[in-house]
C-alpha cells in the first residue's frame, strides 16, 4: 500500500512540474481502466466459440497497447515540438497514406482498412487522423497568417496608395492563399477521404476525417476565409443531397454493397428482410440499449454479448456497457470524455499560438466525432459505419493514436502552464 502512495505522490508531482492538465490525464486513465475491464466482460460471451482463455487473450492484449500507449503519452509530452517544418508533417501524412494504400492487400469483413501481421491488425487511417491535425494546423496556423502579413506590410507602403497597387497586392495575396492554403488542404483533405472511404471502404473512418478536416477549416478565424466557409456549407450541403440519391440508386457503383446495406437498414431495421441479416447487429444494439433501462442489470449480466452481438468487445461494447450499467452508467460514461473534450477547447481558447490552437480543437473534435459517430451508430440514430469508442473499445491502433494525440495535446497545455507559471511568478517577485 505504501508503495502505491509514494508512486501516486510520485506522478502527482510530475504532473505539477510538467505543468499538464489533471483532468485531462485523471479521465484518460480512467477510461482505460474501464475499457479494459468491460473488454474482458463483453468477450465473455464468445468463450464457448472462441475458447475458454477469450476474455483473458482480449485482455491482455488491450493491456500491451495500454502500456505502450501510456510510454508514447508520457514520452510525446516531453519530446513534441510544435513549431516543425512544414515538409515534415507532410511527411507524416504521407507515410499514413501509403500504409493506407498498403491495406488493399488485406480484406476483413470486407474492408480492406487493416494490415494484418500474424495476430496483430494494424489500422492506419487512425494515424491518419493525428497527421491531417498537424498538417492541417501547419498549414492554417502558419502558411496562411504568414501570407496574411507579408499582404498587410505591403498594403501599408507609401506606394500601395494607389489603387492599382493595392489591387495588384491583394489579388497576390489571393494567389498565394489559393495556391499554398486552400488548394493543399482540400488535396490533402480529399485525398484521405477517398482513400479510406472508397479505396479501404472504411465509410466511418472517413467521416471523422471529415469531421476533423472541416472542424479545423471552420475553426480558422481568418476575415478572408469567410466566403470559402460560405462556399463550403454549400459544397457541405450538396455532398449530403449527392449521397441521398446515391444511396437511392443503390450505389451507382460508388458505395460497397455492406457500406449501402448499412444506410438501408438504419432507415428500416426491423424490416423482416434485414433483421436476421444485415440488420441483426443494429437490432440487438438497441435490444441491448433497452434492456438496460435506467440503472441496468448489473455488472457481468448482459445477455446481449452471448452470441448476439458477435465480437461484442469492438464498436459494439457501448451496447453491452448500457445493458450492464443502464442510462445513467451511460451518463456516467460520458462525463470523461466531456472533460476530456471540454478541457481541450478550453485550453485552445487562450492560445495566442494558431498553430496550437488548431491542433487542440483538432484533438478535440477528435475524440468529439468518434463518440458521435460510435453511439450514434450503435443506438441507431445515424447508420453504423464501425467505429471504436477510444480508449474502450478494443482495438490497438485506435488506443495507441489517441494515447498520442493526447499526449501532443498534453504537451501543448503543458507548456502553456509553465509559463502562465513563470509569469505569475516573475510578477511576485516584482512586486
Amino acid at each position: 500500500m505504501d508503495t502505491i502512495m509514494t508512486l501516486i505522490r510520485y506522478i502527482q508531482k510530475w504532473i505539477r512540474r510538467k505543468g499538464t492538465d489533471k483532468g485531462i490525464s485523471i479521465s484518460a486513465f480512467l477510461l482505460c481502466a474501464f475499457g479494459m475491464v468491460m473488454i474482458g466482460d463483453a468477450s465473455v460471451g464468445m468463450a464457448i466459440t472462441r475458447g475458454d482463455n477469450y476474455a483473458v487473450i482480449n485482455m491482455g492484449k488491450q493491456l500491451v497497447f495500454l502500456l505502450a500507449g501510456g510510454f508514447i503519452y508520457f514520452w510525446i509530452q516531453h519530446k513534441f515540438q510544435v513549431n516543425r517544418s512544414h515538409v515534415r508533417m507532410r511527411n507524416y501524412y504521407y507515410i499514413a497514406l501509403i500504409l493506407m494504400g498498403i491495406c488493399r492487400l488485406w480484406n476483413i469483413n470486407g474492408s480492406h482498412a487493416w494490415i494484418k501481421l500474424g495476430p496483430i491488425t494494424i489500422q492506419p487511417s487512425e494515424f491518419m487522423k493525428i497527421a491531417l491535425i498537424l498538417l492541417y494546423a501547419q498549414i492554417l496556423g502558419t502558411e496562411l497568417p504568414r501570407i496574411i502579413r507579408k499582404r498587410n506590410e505591403a498594403l501599408s507602403k507609401p506606394e500601395a496608395k494607389d489603387p492599382l497597387v493595392r489591387k495588384a497586392v491583394r489579388d497576390r495575396a489571393t494567389e498565394r492563399i489559393v495556391g499554398k492554403v486552400v488548394a493543399p488542404l482540400f488535396g490533402y483533405g480529399i485525398l484521405a477521404f477517398l482513400t479510406c472511404g472508397f479505396y479501404q471502404g472504411d465509410l466511418g473512418s472517413a467521416i471523422i476525417i471529415f469531421g476533423i478536416c472541416l472542424t479545423l477549416f471552420f475553426a480558422t478565424a481568418e476575415r478572408g476565409f469567410k466566403r470559402l466557409k460560405r462556399v463550403a456549407i454549400l459544397v457541405i450541403i450538396g455532398g449530403l443531397i449527392f449521397i441521398y440519391f446515391i444511396t437511392k440508386m443503390g450505389g451507382a457503383g460508388l458505395l460497397k454493397p455492406h457500406q449501402i446495406a448499412r444506410f438501408i437498414t438504419w432507415l428500416d431495421p426491423l424490416n423482416d428482410k434485414y433483421i436476421f441479416g444485415t440488420s441483426y447487429q443494429i437490432v440487438n444494439g438497441m435490444v441491448g440499449y433497452s434492456n438496460g433501462g435506467l440503472i441496468g442489470r448489473g455488472f457481468g449480466n448482459s445477455i446481449m454479448k452471448y452470441g448476439y452481438i458477435p465480437e461484442a468487445q469492438n464498436d459494439y461494447i457501448s451496447a453491452i456497457i448500457a445493458e450492464e450499467f443502464g442510462l445513467l452508467g451511460m451518463v456516467l460514461l460520458l462525463i470523461p470524455y466531456c472533460v476530456i473534450i471540454y478541457r481541450l477547447f478550453s485550453y485552445a481558447m487562450k492560445m495566442e499560438d494558431r498553430r496550437s490552437k488548431l491542433i487542440l480543437i483538432g484533438v478535440a473534435s477528435y475524440f468529439f466525432f468518434h463518440l458521435l459517430v460510435n453511439l450514434g451508430g450503435v443506438s441507431g440514430l445515424i447508420p453504423m459505419t464501425g467505429v471504436p469508442l477510444l480508449l474502450v473499445s478494443a482495438g490497438g491502433t485506435s488506443t495507441l493514436a489517441a494515447l498520442t494525440a493526447l499526449g501532443i495535446a498534453q504537451n501543448i497545455i503543458g507548456k502553456y502552464n509553465r509559463k502562465q507559471m513563470q509569469a505569475l511568478a516573475e510578477k511576485e517577485i516584482s512586486e
